[in-house]
């Protein structure tokens, strides 16, 4: 054999050593390498992946937590020199060698890799969005997630078609997991077997799902326990624990730390102050977030696909979470519920030895209500988690032989309970009303009132004193930082905002041009006395969405309201005809675009407005009195004012030729176009003769 041809040899066996496959290295275009790279790592299916444009790894952690880690350089050089041979021919031969540090990185920048997308990943069996379960280990290609369990679980067959038996069984063993914790009610309890079904059926929810409230009335009462427990089922493992920041933006990076690792369980615990940050009321709605990576100039995006709990005493909650969260409830009824005894388990103990029976209970559960057709239940309205509430509440329901099971029984409640803030609210509006009546004020003179009120020895109820008195408790402190400037920024967040029944709400009237200081007032409003009309009669208007900007047609309930000089006086300082809005610098309408108490078209119906904030409208539906929020700016466009329709077709002003649709349009009332309208002369029917 020549030398030419042992080299040869050499360099074919050098290639495939181990039975990897192998790249040349030579004299060959940069792109040929990496391609050869590329289409090993895909034949070997090497367990890469992509994640919002970078590449990455599923990797353990010490106590067997698994997470998703952005490969870097080295670590992708790692995985290389483990998946193929590198071999370079020299003057002495073929030899073999790292993985080049050219083909590392120009595969890192390529931007587009033939590898497989991945969102989050999992530890137990989840169903789908068809209601098909995920039960084998790997990568799912369906949902972008990845099954990786411990190798120690073993889950018992789940019946495909669940008799009452087997339902009957499953409740017992779950009952044997969490039914000694001391549970204020039958929703408490209910609403636990809701969170521990939560993380198997979170994949299969369109939308997102709220915050669990595990709170107590004492320290020790288990609260802690039944988080644990949670997280012990759904992981095999503790929760780790995440203590609620004081500050939003330690808010956000905690957020985007944690979902950055793929985690499907948080708990905030032992929360000690009020819960409240913006980060997390956005964190629960959304199903990505974005924040700067650490150390990096750019920004991550992170699927928010995760069960969230937080645990305390007596939390109170503000801001926007009370509609975002859900409340599991305890009370031990004594002064020292952490010497309570005699409990059938050690939970510690029992559910990582049970995990998989409990797993199979939970499963049970939710495949005898997808068996059976995914019947519907009664159950709360909870806006951006319904989806949540109707599967949850559909399960438990059916599991409950079709009773209205107890799921979400103590919703009011909790809104009662952590409306408090609403309440301190309402109380100084009506505290700032009665000392200023409808005077505009800034913010320095209101800052001053408050801290002479503080040294006023008279009577607490009036004056400077009753406002002092009312502050709310997030204002309380006027000796911290710096007042004045909190006391603006609170007053901002809240404008327009109605806090009990007496229509008082906050206005910011002008802004001086010249200082650029802002003048505040407190309306008092009794306008939404006549929202509701003297006679009622509902019918249904096919009015045509184009002309609102939606470019599409659809059947709007509206009502009838009568047409008469006391409500046209009434709502005169409302409706001054249809002005054009300002716009923001991202092109949002301006705060002169609707008033509160408007009457509106709205693109899902006619109603009143109830929130007018600049990036968030509030409508009141006059067909369901449910309020319904906008927030996209076309969607915010296309509300626009109206003014009371009357009550006989005989009164319209459409059979009148002088009212031209431009008329009509600028007093304020709906367009011919918009109800489907013509006058008897034309042969066509009105709305009245047509129902």
């Amino acid at each position: 054999m020549s030398e030419r041809e042992e080299d040869a040899a050499l360099l074919s066996h050098m290639l495939q050593t181990d039975g990897l496959p192998g790249v040349l290295v030579g004299n060959r275009p940069l792109r040929a390498m990496s391609h050869d790279v590329l289409h090993h790592l895909v034949h070997t299916k090497t367990p890469i992946y992509v994640r919002h444009g970078e590449l990455v790894r599923i990797v353990r952690k010490e106590d067997g937590t698994p997470f998703i880690e952005t490969l870097s350089q080295d670590a992708f050089k790692g995985i290389l020199a483990r998946a193929m041979n590198f071999v370079k021919l020299t003057a002495k031969g073929p030899q073999h060698v790292a993985p080049p540090d050219n083909i590392v990185k120009d595969i890192l920048s390529i931007g587009a890799w033939p590898f497989a997308p991945l969102d989050s990943i999992i530890e137990f069996p989840v169903f789908r969005p068809d209601g098909t379960l995920i039960d084998s280990p790997g990568y799912d290609a369906t949902t972008r997630l990845a099954y990786v369990p411990l190798p120690t679980l073993k889950i018992p067959p789940i019946p495909n078609h669940p008799s009452e038996e087997d339902i009957v069984n499953a409740m017992t063993v779950i009952d044997e997991a969490i039914g000694e914790f001391p549970y204020q009610n039958e929703a408490s309890f209910f609403n636990a077997i809701g969170l521990l079904l939560t993380p198997l059926i979170r994949q299969s929810i369109r939308g997102q799902v709220p915050l669990a409230l595990i709170d107590a009335t004492r320290p020790g009462t288990g609260k802690s326990l039944l988080a644990e427990t949670v997280a012990m089922i759904a992981t095999g493992r503790k929760a780790a624990m995440m203590t609620a920041p004081y500050d939003d933006d330690e808010w956000r990076k905690r957020i985007a730390s944690t979902l950055a690792e793929g985690a499907t369980i948080i708990t905030i615990d032992n929360i000690k102050a009020r819960l409240e940050a913006a980060s997390l009321d956005a964190a629960l709605t959304s199903s990505v977030v974005k924040e700067r990576v650490l150390g990096q100039s750019k920004n991550g995006i992170y699927p928010q696909r995760a069960t969230w709990m937080a645990t305390g005493n007596n939390i109170q909650v503000g801001g926007d979470l009370p509609r975002r969260t859900y409340w599991i409830r305890m009370d031990a009824r004594m002064d020292k519920p952490w010497t309570r005894g005699g409990f059938k388990h050690d939970l510690e103990e029992w559910v990582p030895a049970h995990r998989g029976e409990l797993i199979a209970a939970l499963l049970t559960l939710a495949r005898a209500w997808y068996a059976a057709g995914s019947p519907a239940a009664k159950v709360p309205r909870m806006g951006n988690f319904q989806s949540w509430a109707d599967t949850i509440g559909g399960i438990l329901a059916h599991s409950w032989f079709g009773n209205e099971s107890p799921f979400l029984g103590n919703l009011d409640a909790l809104y009662e309970q952590a409306d408090d803030d609403a309440m301190q609210w309402a109380a100084f509006l009506h505290a700032w009303h009665d000392l200023y009546k409808e005077q505009e004020v800034p913010v320095s003179q209101l800052a001053k009132d408050i801290k002479n009120g503080s040294f006023d020895g008279g009577d607490t109820t009036l004056g400077v004193a009753g406002l002092y008195n009312a502050l709310p408790d997030d204002l309380s402190d006027i000796q911290k930082g710096d007042f004045k400037r909190r006391l603006g920024k609170a007053l901002a967040s809240r404008v327009g905002s109605l806090f009990d029944e007496s229509g008082l709400h906050l206005e910011r009237v002008r802004t001086d041009k010249r200082s650029g200081v802002a003048y505040w007032r407190v309306a008092d409003v009794q306008i939404s006395q006549i929202a509701i009309p003297q006679k009622e009669e509902n019918f249904t208007t096919n009015t045509p969405l184009e002309s609102l900007g939606g470019g599409v047609s659809g059947d709007i309930p509206s009502e009838k309201r009568p047409w008469t000089e006391e409500n046209k006086s009434a709502t005169s300082a409302h409706l001054q005809g249809i002005a054009s809005p300002t716009v923001d610098e991202q092109g949002y309408p301006g705060w002169q675009h609707l008033h509160l108490f408007d009457f509106v078209i709205s693109p899902k119906g006619d109603g009143v407005i109830v929130q007018n904030w600049p990036r968030s409208v509030g409508v009141r539906l006059n067909s369901t009195q449910l309020v319904v929020y906008f927030e996209r700016r076309e969607d915010i466009l296309r509300i626009r004012r109206i003014t009371y329709m009357p009550q006989s077709p005989d009164e319209w002003p459409y059979n009148d030729p002088a009212w031209t649709d431009e008329k009509l349009y600028q007093e304020g009332y709906p367009t011919r176009q918009e109800l489907h309208y013509a006058p008897p002369e034309s042969g066509k029917q009105t709305p009245e003769e047509d129902a």
